[in-house]
C-alpha cells in the first residue's frame, strides 16, 4: 500500500532577503549565489499534517515497524546546477507561521516566516540560532542555550543546529540520532523522492518523539559555502494550483497471496481486465478486482462462458496510478508499496481514496515480471475511476 499525505503548508526563506515571506508562493525554491564577496542561500520549508497518520498507526491500519516514508517533490526549472549534488533533509525545532507573501511582492510580504523571523517581522520572534560554541546545546528546562559542560548533560534534550554565510538565521534544526536525510544526484532528473523515514517516525513514534514542525531542505554545505556565481532548483510548492504539490509517501507492503484453487495464466496467453467503478468518494478504502483470462482458451466442452474462469497473475506483479489528464505519476509502481494480492477469488489491490486529490480523474496501470524479471508486461488499457469529495 502507498498512502498519500500532502503538505499542510510550505515557504522558502531567503538569506539575501532575511525578512520576505513567501508562504504562498507556487514555487518552492533552493539556490546558491555568490556576488564575489558575500555568499546568500535558500531554504525550503515544509510542513505535513500528520495526525491521520498517527490515527491509522494507532488503529493498526499502518504498520509503524515496517513502514518507509518518502518526501516527493516535482521540479519546475533547474539552472546552473552541478552535474553531482546532494540535498539534505532535517526535522525543523521550532514551529513557524506560513505567511501570505509570494516573492515577487512589491512591497516585500513579511507577515510570516522568513530567514530571520519564524514568526513575521511585526512580531520580532527569531529563529533561535545556536552560539558559536560547539559544547552549547539546547536546555529544556530553562529554555536557553547552556553550556553542556556545566550540565553535564542532565538537562539536555537534543542537539540543535543551524548554519549561515552571510545573514544570521536560516532555520533551526534537531541533528542527533541519524536524523539526517539525503538524496544524492548523478547526471538525472532533480525531482525529489528522499526516503525521510527517520524523521517522520519520531514525530509519530512514542519514543523519542517531538513536536512535528515540519522540515527543511537544504543544499549540502558545499554548495551553500561555494565560490560558484548562482545555482537554482525550484520545486512545485503547495499553492502551484496543479497536481504537483509536495507530498509524503507512507509505503508497506499489506499483500496477501493466496491462489486457493485457481490456475495461473500463461505469459504469452494473458488477458485482464481491473474492475473499477466510475467514481469513488474520498473516505472510501477500495479493494480493486482484477480479472484475469487467457486470451486464446483452449476448445473443450462446458456449459458456460470459457471467459468466466478467472485465473491468476504471477506473483510478481504491480500496480501504478496515473493522472488522466496529465499523465503524472502520482502511486509509482513499487515493489513494497504496490503489489497486486490475490485470494480465492483472483487478484485485487487496495487503495485509499483520500490519498488522491478531489474532482479528477485517475487511470490504472499494472506491471507483470516472471523470469525474474526478464520479461515484464504492462497493461495500460484505459483503466479510469474518479475520486469525488
Amino acid at each position: 500500500m502507498i498512502y498519500t499525505l500532502y503538505a499542510q503548508k510550505d515557504a522558502t526563506i531567503y538569506e539575501k532577503s532575511e525578512t520576505k515571506n513567501t508562504g504562498l508562493d507556487s514555487v518552492l525554491e533552493l539556490t546558491h549565489e555568490y556576488n564575489g564577496t558575500s555568499k546568500y542561500n535558500s531554504r525550503v520549508l515544509l510542513k505535513f499534517d500528520t495526525a491521520p497518520l498517527q490515527e491509522k498507526i494507532n488503529s493498526g491500519k499502518i504498520p509503524l515497524s515496517t513502514a518507509k516514508y518518502y518526501l516527493a517533490l516535482r521540479s519546475t526549472e533547474v539552472r546552473e546546477i552541478p552535474q553531482e549534488y546532494t540535498v539534505y533533509a532535517y526535522p525543523l525545532s521550532s514551529s513557524w507561521t506560513n505567511g501570505t507573501g509570494r516573492y515577487y511582492n512589491t512591497p516585500v510580504t513579511t507577515d510570516g516566516v522568513s530567514w530571520k523571523y519564524r514568526t513575521s517581522k511585526s512580531t520580532g520572534i527569531e529563529w533561535e540560532i545556536p552560539p558559536a560554541i560547539i559544547d552549547y546545546e539546547w536546555d529544556s528546562i530553562s529554555q536557553t542555550w547552556v553550556d553542556a559542560n556545566i550540565l553535564f548533560g542532565v538537562n539536555l534534550t537534543a542537539n540543535i543546529t543551524s548554519s549561515y554565510f552571510t545573514t544570521e538565521g536560516g532555520g533551526t534544526w534537531w541533528n542527533f540520532d541519524n536524523l539526517e536525510c539525503t538524496q544524492s544526484f548523478t547526471y538525472e532528473s532533480s525531482d525529489i523522492y528522499m526516503d525521510v523515514t527517520q524523521i517522520v517516525k519520531k514525530w509519530v513514534t512514542g519514543s523519542g518523539r517531538f513536536n512535528n514542525d515540519g522540515m527543511i531542505l537544504k543544499f549540502s554545505n558545499d554548495i551553500e559555502s561555494s565560490t560558484e556565481t548562482y545555482s537554482s532548483l525550484k520545486f512545485f510548492g503547495t499553492d502551484s494550483n496543479t497536481i504537483y504539490v509536495p507530498r509524503l509517501h507512507i509505503v508497506w507492503d499489506d499483500s496477501s497471496f493466496t491462489t486457493g484453487s485457481l490456475t495461473q495464466v500463461s505469459d504469452e496467453n494473458l488477458l485482464l481486465n481491473v474492475k473499477l467503478k466510475k467514481s469513488y468518494t474520498q473516505n472510501e478504502k477500495a479493494k480493486i478486482r482484477i480479472n484475469t483470462n487467457t486470451r486464446y482458451p483452449q476448445k473443450q466442452y462446458t456449459t458456460q462462458s470459457y471467459y468466466t474462469k478467472n485465473y491468476y497473475i504471477p506473483t510478481s506483479s504491480y500496480y501504478e496510478i496515473r493522472d488522466a489528464h496529465t499523465d503524472e505519476i502520482i502511486l509509482p509502481f513499487n515493489s513494497t508499496g504496490s503489489k497486486i494480492s490475490c485470494d480465492s477469488d483472483g487478484n485485487y489491490f487496495n487503495l485509499w481514496m483520500d490519498s488522491f486529490q478531489p474532482e479528477r480523474f485517475y487511470r490504472v496501470v499494472v506491471k507483470t515480471e516472471t523470469d525474474g524479471g526478464d520479461t515484464v508486461q504492462i497493461f495500460d488499457n484505459n483503466y479510469y475511476f474518479k475520486v469525488t469529495r
